[in-house]
């Protein structure tokens, strides 16, 4: 009977090794597969975070790009109509190139309202600064087109005064073209950076 004992243990201490081992094995299977899943749960998280970041950027360009297209648009027209020796000496055509001006100024209004809606402060206000110029140049329409009908006929605003005031409306567009595209790239580096971010547990009493 005594010589049966090493046998017996011999043979429980080998099903506990197994055991064992087995167990073990499974702890770090499950370990890897949770490992795993996490990283595809937030690989998903990051790219619905990705999809909404789009969809909140998309508006936002698209109502820019509408702002910068607007402004090249009154720029054009004002050089054709209104710069140097192009201004109209005949009163009607005047008040035609005065109303097409503050046509094309009430769109960059409504354009840069949604603007501000959708966009950043620093984009809004660097738009308002380009609006601001655009009233300065309505204004001076205005007083020209007042010389025109005065007896005798004045030239109210000079041309270096005009030359001066659509160089200003060109810079504004700069300065609004370079605060929209800080915007943009801004947005995209806080969403990666808040998505690096561990996310804080909370304290355990």
């Amino acid at each position: 009977m005594d010589s049966a004992w090493p046998t017996v243990i011999a043979a429980v201490a080998s099903g506990t090794l197994v055991g064992t081992t087995a167990l073990i094995t499974s702890y770090w299977t499950k370990q890897g597969q949770k490992a795993q899943l996490d990283a595809q749960v937030e690989q998903v998280r990051l790219q619905i975070k990705a999809q909404a970041l789009e969809q909140r950027r998309e508006p936002r360009s698209r109502h820019y790009a509408e702002f910068v297209n607007g402004i090249d648009t009154l720029l054009d027209y004002l050089s054709d109509h209104w710069l140097d020796d192009r201004m109209p000496a005949d009163v009607d055509e005047l008040a035609a190139v005065r109303e097409e001006v503050r046509r094309q100024e009430r769109e960059l209004h409504r354009i840069w309202s949604r603007v501000a809606v959708e966009g950043t402060s620093g984009v809004a206000s660097a738009g308002q600064d380009a609006l601001d110029v655009t009233g300065e140049m309505t204004t001076s329409l205005g007083r020209d087109l007042r010389g025109r009908r005065a007896d005798p006929p004045e030239t109210v605003t000079p041309r270096l005064a005009r030359r001066r005031l659509w160089e200003a409306l060109d810079e504004s567009q700069g300065v609004f073209i370079a605060a929209a595209r800080r915007s943009l790239q801004d947005d995209g580096v806080r969403s990666v950076r808040r998505s690096l971010r561990p996310e804080r547990q909370p304290e355990q009493d």
